[in-house]
């Protein structure tokens, strides 16, 4: 289990949820922090709250793209919340560009969805944390009545042939371990693919189609990707 959250004064009802946010997202943007927060704000709702957060060592603001920031937490922000300060700081390009997709992907769209956490995995199941399989890029995906367990794969610029080939990896390895097969027999697996061009988005479809496997696929598109692809590079 998490260790709970350390009360601090200096912190409203508010700041605690978002520093749970963080914790949950490993970073977020004063966009999703207006849409899941400040809802009935103006957007400078969301820079006085932030600022403060900030300036009391809460978070800490670092570049995303072109003018664009993003907050992940502050060293007094990881105290409240359990984790050594020695732990903040900026994402590597590989990092943020794989967790501002899954950002985007449960956050930023029509559906709002929620990654889980790997304790809130041990929850749900045990016997999904498997070794050697990563254990920190799952959410769960409703579809009308149907509930599956999700893992997202976020688009590192392969080609559509090397995408394809790491998500029929993901499943052979899952299939591996009984908890997971049964899921997939279930049809109760799904992988999601998030990628950046509506054109990248129709041969991957096309392509995961020739899989013979009873998984699931979901592909969305978040093209501002790009240009952290580009940094990436």
């Amino acid at each position: 289990m998490p260790r709970p959250p350390t009360r601090n004064p200096r912190l409203q009802d508010r700041d605690y949820e978002i520093l749970e946010h963080l914790m949950r997202y490993r970073m977020t943007t004063p966009e999703v922090l207006h849409q899941h927060f400040f809802d009935d704000s103006l957007p400078n709702a969301v820079t006085k709250v932030t600022s403060r957060l900030t300036s009391h060592g809460f978070l800490l603001s670092h570049p995303l793209f072109s003018t664009q920031t993003y907050f992940g937490l502050g060293p007094n922000g990881a105290k409240v919340m359990g984790l050594s300060p020695r732990k903040v700081g900026p994402l590597g390009p590989q990092s943020l560009l794989t967790e501002f997709g899954i950002l985007s992907f449960c956050c930023r769209g029509p559906i709002q969805r929620e990654r889980l956490r790997v304790c809130e995995l041990s929850e749900y199941n045990p016997a999904l944390l498997a070794r050697g399989l990563d254990s920190s890029h799952y959410y769960l995906d409703t579809d009308q009545n149907t509930t599956r367990f999700g893992l997202i794969r976020v688009d590192g610029g392969g080609d559509v042939a090397h995408i394809v080939r790491k998500v029929r990896q993901d499943i052979e390895h899952r299939e591996q371990v009984p908890a997971f097969r049964q899921l997939i027999l279930d049809d109760r697996f799904l992988v999601a693919i998030v990628t950046l061009s509506n054109e990248k988005r129709s041969a991957l479809e096309q392509e995961l189609q020739k899989l013979s496997t009873p998984v699931s696929f979901r592909v969305e598109v978040v093209p501002e990707l790009r240009p952290l692809l580009v940094r990436h590079d």
